[in-house]
């Protein structure tokens, strides 16, 4: 494609403008607004239309390729989408790390504590306590 989305964009808006004026002083303003919009629309896509087929079929490009920038000072025009092979470094890593002989105690997963009930308790005594619980709320 040649050009840019300004261009599409100028000449719908253009294209807004003149529909707008040669159409508010027949029309509402709504009125006049919609057609403005249609207007901006079916120009917009008309200028994408002529924009791809002048820049693909037509073969015109508008953008300067790769071999047109500066040789001497290729920084900024790239991009390293290669990353390092580190592989042998992980290993080597994950070999100290289990032949370590001052590791600490093995794995050993939480034991948390059971929630204890009051086998015994008397009826009367923890609706005592409900009710001083109750009247401690705000």
């Amino acid at each position: 494609m040649i050009g840019s989305i300004r261009w599409n964009i100028l000449i719908g808006f253009f294209g807004f403008l003149l529909t707008f004026v040669m159409s508010v002083g027949s029309n509402f303003l709504v009125r006049a607004l919609l057609h403005g919009a249609y207007s901006f629309l079916i120009l917009f896509a008309v200028v994408f239309a002529i924009r791809w087929f002048l820049g693909t079929l037509a073969g015109l490009k508008g953008v300067a390729g790769p071999a047109d920038l500066e040789a001497d000072d290729p920084v900024g025009h790239t991009v390293n989408e290669m990353t390092p092979d580190d592989q042998d470094q992980l290993n080597d890593l994950l070999k100290t790390q289990l032949n370590r002989p001052d590791a600490a105690d093995p794995f050993v997963p939480l034991q948390p504590k059971k929630l204890a009930s009051v086998p015994d308790a008397d009826p009367e005594q923890l609706a005592q306590m409900l009710r001083q619980l109750k009247d401690k709320e705000p």
